[in-house]
């Protein structure tokens, strides 16, 4: 009896300890070399699933256009590019409120990233999906691996939107992005 009492007060101390401790923001938790799919700004490629609770006909998946726009039932083309899903969600149940809906419970998410491109010295260049932690390593993998004359000390990556002037040196290890073009030079025998 006195076993339970003890286990209950530990148990109701742990929720309040809960209770009254705010969650750590999520950039306390993550490296800045992670990729956050909370914080990832919506591109060009990018498909996108909407669903509006109790509203089928307002649910569905749509993709960011080259305009930068999604077009999405009744509201017609809304911007997407450079949006974090939540800015979208919020975008979006204000349209709908704004003649359609009472209190519209509008959620988005990504269902397909942009690609990531490989070039240069690797076997299959091309555009490739995107997935959580892909590294360098691995889209060379999806690549089918560097050429006999590719130099694994000359690989860089060139970040979306950057200045081609911009490409970093990376290693194999190193984390990959949506819209990122990996290049791999020959090596000097």
């Amino acid at each position: 009896m006195i076993l339970k009492s003890l286990s209950g007060l530990l148990l109701l101390g742990g929720l309040v300890a809960c209770a009254s401790t705010p969650p750590p923001r999520l950039a306390d938790n993550v490296s800045r070399t992670q990729f956050v799919a909370a914080t990832y700004r919506l591109g060009v490629g990018d498909r996108i699933r909407i669903d509006v609770f109790r509203e089928a006909d307002l649910s569905g998946e749509a993709s960011v256009e080259s305009t930068g726009y999604i077009n999405y039932p009744l509201i017609g083309y809304v911007p997407a590019v450079g949006l974090t899903t939540r800015e979208l969600e919020l975008d979006l149940a204000r349209r709908l409120r704004g003649g359609y809906l009472r209190n519209p419970d509008v959620r988005a998410y990504v269902v397909r990233y942009r690609p990531v491109f490989v070039s240069g010295a690797v076997r299959n260049t091309g555009a490739y999906p995107f997935t959580e932690g892909l590294t360098v390593e691995k889209a060379l993998t999806l690549a089918s691996g560097m050429t006999p004359l590719g130099s694994p000390r000359r690989i860089y990556v060139l970040r979306e939107g950057a200045a081609a002037s911009a490409r970093e040196k990376v290693a194999l290890d190193a984390p990959l992005y949506p819209g990122d073009t990996l290049f791999v030079e020959e090596g000097v025998f």
